[in-house]
């Protein structure tokens, strides 16, 4: 039997709504979520330029709406750890968000990663994991914590290529959506390594397979169990907050209050 849903655990990604920063928090707001992430990519937010008061006043305007700024997101598309040629581009870029996160007194950056292994062998890839091993120290020294968010890998090499990182600065966001599409099962990373998991997202979709990879759908509406992947993130002690997603719509704050409400339900049950 699991506890019935807080409001205060639900969670958006501002970024989904596709407005500018400022009206994309107040939306968050005004549909009820208590708990944000957002990129830097809007121009008040970037990284380089963002200075100690601009990050101080945005952090009142968040919090006197009354949200939580849970994380921060990295994600550079293009800009693969695993990519010899731009790798220290990645870790850079990574590393100025962090500044950003330690100034704005946000705990967690997160970023997605495509495989960090070698799809037969399962070795890690010895760019990445030296890549990690930086970020890890930039993220210990400003006591932030980097979550990866994994695709691409299984659960084994997910976990070979954490071990080898070996750090209490990187851990996961779970984004289940991203697992299935890859044709992974979200279910074994929250049981293999319940302990890493930091943040949860909530995005649905359909599996994917050798052939053709899976799409993203409404909540609800793709192949994840919900009501059993909420209980294994309860059974795993996982009581932070769980981050609304939906990349691909054509109606984001309808989709994402949907998915808010799909989500109590669930909860509720």
């Amino acid at each position: 039997m699991m506890r019935r849903m807080d409001a205060k655990r639900i969670g958006v990604d501002v970024d989904d709504f596709r407005l500018p920063v400022s009206d994309a928090v107040s939306k968050a707001a005004k549909l009820g979520f208590r708990a944000v992430e957002l990129g830097l990519a809007y121009p008040e937010l970037a990284p380089r330029e963002l200075s100690e008061s601009t990050a101080r006043h945005f952090v009142r305007f968040v919090r006197n709406l009354g949200l939580d700024l849970a994380a921060l997101t990295a994600d550079f598309p293009g800009l693969r750890l695993t990519d010899p040629a731009r790798v220290e581009e990645r870790v850079d870029r990574t590393r100025a968000v962090l500044d950003a996160a330690a100034r704005m007194r946000v705990p967690i950056v997160t970023a997605a990663v495509s495989a960090l292994t070698h799809p037969q062998s399962g070795e890690p890839s010895a760019h990445a994991t030296e890549a990690l091993r930086q970020i890890a120290a930039d993220a210990g020294r400003r006591g932030v914590v980097f979550a990866v968010r994994p695709s691409a890998d299984t659960t084994e090499h997910t976990a070979r290529i954490i071990q080898a990182i070996n750090s209490a600065s990187v851990k996961i966001c779970l984004d289940p959506a991203a697992l299935l599409m890859s044709g992974n099962d979200p279910s074994k990373l929250l049981s293999a390594l319940p302990q890493e998991i930091v943040l949860s997202h909530a995005r649905d979709a359909t599996a994917g397979g050798p052939q053709r990879s899976g799409v993203e759908t409404a909540l609800g509406e793709g192949d994840l169990d919900w009501l059993g992947h909420l209980m294994l993130l309860e059974a795993a002690g996982y009581h932070g907050p769980h981050i609304v997603r939906r990349t691909s719509s054509q109606r984001p704050a309808h989709d994402l209050a949907a998915a808010q409400a799909y989500l109590r339900s669930v909860g509720d049950a």
